[in-house]
């Protein structure tokens, strides 16, 4: 049996997935081969690693585009949480029915690609893949123009030829902190997850003979298991002392005596409440985190992600902190699995990484010329592969290199021919499909709204809720940390739409006997992950907060600002004193914590009042060619006090002709997959709309949408011509307000 394809990717991951369906969905012919029978790779009900990315650690950060639309969908219908250890067969189905609803991509699951054919006439070229269908014994022979390699261990560019790494680089080489001395060849290692549930009644536990003994918690230092359900990453193993390719077998049998014993120790040791749970699901497949890195006309190093680099030829980013594991993982007892876990703040300091951009040359081979990587097989370092190699960043790549396979298709192009000339191209085609790239703004010729006038039928204030004293459960680095008290420095970034700010009021509460200072500072931000204000400090003054109970605290500021521009306020003063804090920010804001002189985000926001008062979300942020807070809120939201329904209008300089709108709403991009919880639509998303045109002073229906859930909408129709574009707003999913980051208009 033979096909020919225009692409083929092989790896059913979240990665290779999203390459796959994007440049489906743009007209190619796609062949999608993994040896699994399920899409998603780590995340999928046979591993069960939850999505992490660049919004675990930066606030309106979530990937969108492809990543965006399945986990909605998911969310909307899955009763599993999102966790390390649970999952259900739902997200399966979820990424299942998406590829099998592309007509131009053709599903091969359960089918190893087992050799690479080089092309006759160019030996550096992929003509073909030979794979083999679990179950019906079938060989069959993929021919395809492009290869996208979304294996994770690069199998596909190791039998090309193609140049790749594998280990630790040297400090030296690129001059990476966190680099050892010396290059070796140790890698991270795979995990093996589990989920328990309780039956209400005591069950006993008794592991086979083979299974090692864990005593007491000192067997298990530095690994906390409180949450005694489901997990553990830090059942990991790994190189050393096994190579995680050639020993993936012995890996594997590892790992099931870890995780036996470590349920043993929950069970029959130390008092962990677990009478009643039962073993429910084991893992047979691990999870693994690093193998085979590709090598591209770049490589991505450690100064990329922690100062987050901004490529000309940027297509992706990421945004997780630099997640080295430790050597040998759980063989490696005396040392902790990870060097800042658990709430090691002076380790955390060195990993943090900001949003920062993946470049295209790291997405295709230097060697083999037809070649992407699209995943953890990209080209990066090891420390770098620490940020990138995360599932939400991941889809993002694939969703690039599959978008970028369109524009070689349609160009007759190599993958490296498309650097530099076609980049705008590719980063324009990821914008409108919904992608976020930093700093890059939609500019698009073919987008007839960004001609238009633009009103709405009214806009809300900014507005902060009163908050409590709030703690968070950080779950990458498993802690309780305080949010609120002002022992430790915070800060809230917010929006300003005069050109002066009188001043700013501080809602606190006091737990102290005496009136206390607090430390206020006032800096520009850049951008809303400017943590820093690198503009530098425009005022700093103490203010008295009274004792017992809770009050606003009077900042004056007095001080000229910049139109549209964010800033930062900072307070600090002792312990016994907390800043009020509410979990939902206000689009926009965004509030941090200072740890050894690093600020990280801590989600949620401050309670201030601002004077005067702050109107950012107006109509024409509908405009602003960016769909999510960056340098700017870029989204409108009507006025929750005058209900429903809303309306934007658009109206043309001249009787316009289109036949297709792109609607972006919004789905709280500062919510993390992992705090989502099952069976939930976004409050924030508009939920009944309609959209209207202007024919000769009566407004004309085009099409009404009930009940959405999803963040991005596309409305196509026969042709309209008219001057002027309505949506009405009649309910959305909970909230008072109608929102919208973005309206696109085409005739395609």
């Amino acid at each position: 049996m033979s096909e020919q394809y225009d692409l083929i990717v092989v790896g059913g991951g979240l990665a290779g997935t999203c390459a796959a369906i994007a440049a489906a969905r743009l007209g190619c012919r796609v062949a999608l081969v993994q040896n699994r029978p399920v899409l998603g790779g780590n995340s999928s009900s046979e591993i069960r690693v939850p999505v992490g990315g660049a919004c675990d650690f930066n606030p309106w950060a979530r990937e969108t585009g492809l990543l965006e639309e399945f986990f909605l969908e998911d969310r909307f219908q899955d009763t599993a949480r999102i966790w390390t250890g649970h999952g259900s067969s739902t997200w399966d189905y979820t990424l299942y029915k998406a590829a099998a609803n592309e007509k131009n991509l053709d599903l091969y699951i359960d089918t190893p690609a087992q050799k690479v054919l080089m092309s006759k006439t160019n030996p550096k070229l992929i003509d073909s893949i030979v794979c083999y269908e679990n179950g019906s014994e079938k060989e069959i022979v993929l021919k395809g123009r492009l290869f996208i390699d979304a294996t994770g261990d690069g199998v596909i560019a190791y039998q090309a030829g193609a140049e790749f790494r594998m280990g630790r680089e040297a400090r030296s080489e690129f001059k990476e902190s966190l680099a050892p001395e010396k290059a070796d060849s140790y890698t991270q290692g795979s995990s093996l997850l589990f989920h328990a549930r309780d039956v209400g009644f005591p069950v006993p536990f008794t592991p086979p003979d083979w299974v090692p003994q864990l005593s007491s918690d000192e067997d298990l230092a530095f690994r906390t298991h409180h949450d005694v359900e489901a997990g553990y990453w830090w059942i990991e193993i790994g190189n050393p002392p096994y190579h995680t390719i050639a020993d993936h077998a012995n890996i594997r049998k590892e790992l099931i005596k870890m995780v036996l014993a470590v349920w043993n120790h929950i069970k029959n040791h130390d008092d962990h409440q677990a009478d009643h749970l039962v073993l429910n699901w084991i893992g047979m497949v691990p999870g693994k985190r690093e193998s085979r890195r590709i090598m591209g006309d770049y490589i991505m190093k450690e100064k990329d992600v922690t100062y987050g680099s901004l490529f000309d030829d940027r297509v992706a980013y990421g945004g997780w902190f630099v997640d080295i594991h430790t050597p040998g993982g759980i063989l490696a007892k005396d040392l902790p699995p990870e060097p800042s876990f658990p709430g090691k703040s002076e380790e955390i300091g060195k990993r943090q990484a900001t949003v920062y951009s993946i470049p295209f040359r790291s997405l295709y081979s230097k060697d083999i010329p037809n070649l992407m990587m699209a995943g953890r097989d990209i080209s990066v370092t090891h420390v770098a592969l620490g940020t990138t190699r995360l599932m939400g960043t991941c889809s993002t790549i694939g969703q690039a290199a599959g978008t970028a396979a369109y524009l070689c298709t349609k160009y007759s192009l190599q993958p490296r021919e498309l650097y530099p000339e076609k980049i705008h191209e590719l980063q324009q085609l990821l914008l409108k499909q919904d992608g976020f790239i930093p700093q890059i703004k939609n500019s698009d010729p073919k987008d007839l709204a960004q001609d238009a006038e633009i009103t709405a039928s009214s806009s809300a204030k900014l507005q902060f809720a009163q908050g409590d004293l709030a703690t968070e459960y950080d779950h990458p680095r498993q802690r309780t940390i305080s949010m609120t008290g002002l022992e430790v420095e915070r800060a809230l970034i917010f929006p300003i739409t005069s050109d002066h700010i009188d001043s700013i009021d501080l809602y606190v509460e006091s737990h102290l006997s005496e009136p206390v200072e607090i430390e206020v500072t006032l800096k520009k931000a850049k951008h809303i992950w400017d943590y820093d204000g690198s503009e530098g400090i425009l005022t700093k003054q103490k203010v008295s907060a009274p004792a017992n109970g809770v009050s606003w605290v009077k900042v004056p500021i007095n001080l000229s600002v910049d139109l549209k521009s964010f800033y930062i306020i900072t307070a600090r003063s002792q312990a016994g004193i907390f800043w009020r804090y509410h979990k939902i920010p206000p689009v926009g804001t965004a509030s941090l914590s200072k740890e050894k002189n690093k600020w990280t985000s801590t989600k949620g926001a401050y309670t201030i009042r601002i004077y005067p008062e702050v109107f950012p979300y107006e109509a024409e942020n509908i405009l602003s060619g960016v769909s999510r807070p960056e340098n700017w809120t870029n989204i409108w939201i009507s006025d929750p006090s005058q209900g429903m329904p809303q309306t934007v209008t658009l109206e043309f300089p001249v009787e316009t002709s289109f036949n297709t709108v792109y609607l972006t709403f919004d789905t709280n991009l500062t919510q993390t997959h992992m705090s989502t919880p099952p069976l939930y639509r976004f409050p924030e998303c508009v939920k009944d709309y309609a959209l209207f045109y202007d024919a000769q002073g009566t407004w004309k229906e085009i099409i009404h949408c009930h009940d959405n859930y999803q963040r991005r909408r596309i409305h196509r129709f026969s042709p309209i011509t008219t001057q002027k574009l309505q949506i009405e707003v009649y309910a959305t999913q909970g909230e008072p307000s109608a929102r919208i980051y973005e309206i696109r208009v085409y005739n395609e």
